[in-house]
């Protein structure tokens, strides 16, 4: 007698299909910062510039962000030779040592780039300066991507000019 599965075939599929979903993925494809002395030394020797996320736990469109455009970037490998891809959060008690290696609250690092948004994407030299026009909220998926690698890419040509 075969051993029949207590869950219908097609609630088993819907299951499956749920955990393999991105909103389930394993978000580690994009790492959270806390040392910008130790990223600027990283970004400085790949010469590559630093795309930092700045957001925040409980935003939809940071995790919309991160989920449909930055995660798929960062495991396509879309990003590996041209950015560094850090995400910061600023909620309530997040530490980081800043570019100088001073311990501050990540919420005062983002206020020094007057960051009241989230989701907002700076586009930073080595030495924590913007190297192109940040990208603040999501006006539109269909072209974020686009408007990214076009920021990164300028980023990068700006590194060349150091």
């Amino acid at each position: 007698m075969p051993i029949r599965s207590k869950l219908p075939l097609s609630i088993t599929l819907i299951l499956c299909l749920l955990l393999l979903s991105p909103a389930f993925a394993d978000q580690s494809a994009i790492p959270q910062v806390h040392d910008f002395q130790r990223l600027a030394i990283e970004a400085n020797q790949k010469k590559l510039p630093i795309v930092l996320l700045i957001s925040q736990y409980h935003c939809g469109y940071c995790d919309r962000m991160k989920e449909e455009v930055l995660y798929p970037m960062s495991i396509s490998g879309d990003f590996e030779q041209t950015a560094l891809v850090r995400e910061l959060l600023i909620d309530e008690g997040e530490m980081v040592n800043d570019f100088q290696g001073n311990r501050v609250a990540a919420s005062a690092f983002s206020q020094r780039y007057s960051v009241f948004v989230t989701p907002t994407l700076l586009f930073l030299d080595s030495r924590g300066e913007e190297a192109a026009e940040r990208i603040l909220g999501i006006n539109t998926m269909d072209y974020l991507l686009f408007y990214i690698l076009n920021a990164a890419e300028t980023a990068a040509e700006k590194l060349t000019d150091i």
